[in-house]
């Protein structure tokens, strides 16, 4: 098989067309070109150069046919040279981003992915999205995406030994219709929840958030909530309770004039994370997450 040498060599004798030229040029001795040249020709069961005028040798033609099927490979080598930099520099390849519904609501994702095209723009994303975070977190263990977006509520969630980034991290509250009886009321219990109607996450939608908040609920009422209305994501329920159809529990990162938000005892936390599996060394994923904010990492957590 030809060496990189060789070919080399052949292509700057090529152009020359005379031995002593091209020697001086490579360096080398004129009888050493021509061993490599004659290398060549074996390898390649041909030859290239018509010897017959020692004075100005000539390509056959089965010389012209390798000159013109060769010559672009000094320089498809030195792109390839520089692709395989790029990329292991993060700054070429493909980066898969699985999102769930919830992030949408609390984290501007499109100013994310619009500087990772500014600064790296060679990386090819593909971004998918689940309903729920746990669809989008098993996505990242089974390793179908390099990195998942999503929510977790403190000490009831799990993160199973991913890496994880902190983006955003809010209260969950209790939220009132502005006009609701109890929205304004100084002493408000616990107990008092027994009478109030809930708009619920979507059980078949959103079952593990469903189970928790009824578990955080039974816990200290020691009786099931009355359920009037489901809806999937935050985002429909706030609109559901600001409009005076129930009270619900969701974050309180954003501020609703139509609703009041009240403190949970013992109360719940959730956070937006940036979730990876530790042993994806993905360059790309690398200069993903320098891009996300709060960017050091938190260590992984069994929550």
């Amino acid at each position: 098989m030809a060496t990189l040498k060789q070919i080399h060599d052949f292509l700057l004798l090529a152009e020359e067309l005379h031995f002593a030229r091209a020697a001086e040029k490579l360096g080398i001795s004129q009888a050493a070109l021509s061993l490599e040249v004659r290398k060549l020709e074996h390898s390649l069961g041909a030859q290239l150069f018509d010897r017959s005028d020692r004075w100005k040798i000539r390509l056959t033609e089965a010389g012209h046919a390798y000159f013109n099927r060769i010559r672009p490979l000094p320089e498809l080598m030195k792109s390839a040279r520089e692709a395989a930099r790029r990329a292991s520099r993060g700054e070429e390849g493909k980066l898969s981003v699985i999102l769930s519904n919830a992030v949408y609501d609390a984290f501007d994702v499109g100013t994310l992915f619009r500087r990772m095209f500014q600064q790296y723009p060679g990386v090819k994303l593909k971004i998918q999205d689940r309903l729920s975070s746990p669809q989008a977190a098993e996505m990242v263990r089974s390793g179908e995406c390099d990195v998942g977006i999503f929510a977790y509520i403190h000490h009831a969630s799990t993160l199973d030994g991913l890496r994880h980034i902190r983006i955003v991290e809010s209260d969950i509250a209790l939220a009132f219709p502005a006009r609701h009886p109890l929205a304004g009321k100084p002493d408000l219990k616990i107990e008092d929840l027994r009478r109030c109607g809930f708009i619920f996450p979507a059980r078949e939608e959103m079952p593990v958030l469903r189970r928790l908040f009824e578990e955080y609920f039974m816990a200290r009422c020691h009786t099931l909530p009355v359920i009037e209305h489901e809806a999937v994501g935050f985002r429909a329920i706030r609109q559901l309770v600001a409009a005076g159809l129930g009270v619900a529990l969701v974050p309180s990162d954003r501020p609703d004039r139509n609703i009041v938000f009240r403190k949970l005892p013992d109360g719940l936390r959730r956070s937006i994370v940036a979730a990876w599996d530790e042993s994806n060394l993905s360059p790309a994923l690398r200069n993903f997450l320098s891009l996300v904010p709060n960017c050091e990492p938190a260590a992984a957590e069994a929550i």
